[in-house]
């Protein structure tokens, strides 16, 4: 799957602040597993937060 149709499980809340899921995050299991609560994390929609960035792959 490209880049571009790649589906993302992290979107913007009702507020307009973006809500990462783990499994897309620089921190998270797919990431440098530098977080203490997603660092084990690899599939989608099994956690998230507010803090994190998108990992490269992700981003348009």
């Amino acid at each position: 799957m490209a880049n571009s149709e790649a589906k993302l499980s992290s979107k913007p809340d009702s507020r307009g602040k973006w809500f990462y899921d783990c499994a897309e995050c620089t921190k998270g299991g797919n990431g440098d597993k530098s977080c203490g609560a997603g660092s084990a994390v690899k599939k989608v929609r099994m956690g998230g937060c507010f803090l994190g960035e998108l990992l490269p792959k992700y981003i348009k």
